[in-house]
């Protein structure tokens, strides 16, 4: 067993804030994925994407930074529509991040990156990023 949950806690940190979100707003987001899904149904969703890692190991401490990523990810009907109920949940979800400052715990991030994409077989989904720098943890090294 490792000694470390680390990567265990951001993914369920992670789940539990984007559902906590979905209970408090089912008509913004429909459903949070741990992970890219095979495919998107139940839109607008959520999944959480790469988590980068940096360690770094010294006078008996090691000290995991992970800059993780949440995309956010609607079905490109109207263009004009689409994005403006997609840039209403953006920004629902801007206030949303900023009330979940630990969302590991014993962690706290400082900044947030926020970055649109078209995503899918000819751009059919308008998707946003919300990367997460420096979520970091020290832990003792053994």
């Amino acid at each position: 067993m490792p000694t470390s949950t680390f990567r265990v806690d951001l993914v369920a940190g992670v789940t539990a804030m984007m559902n906590a979100y979905i209970a408090a707003h089912p008509t913004l987001l429909v459903r949070h994925f741990r992970s890219i899904p095979a495919q998107f149904s139940d839109l607008p969703c959520s999944y959480l994407d790469v988590r980068p890692e940096t360690i770094h190991h010294a006078q008996g401490l090691r000290d995991r930074v992970t800059s993780p990523s949440i995309v956010v990810v609607t079905r490109l009907t109207d263009n004009g529509e689409t994005t403006d109920i997609h840039d209403v949940l953006v920004d629902s979800l801007v206030d949303w991040f900023t009330s979940y400052p630990h969302i590991v715990a014993g962690t706290v991030w400082e900044d947030m990156t926020v970055a649109d994409e078209a995503i899918g077989e000819d751009n059919q989904f308008v998707a946003t990023r919300f990367g997460f720098g420096d979520i970091s943890i020290a832990e003792g090294r053994t």
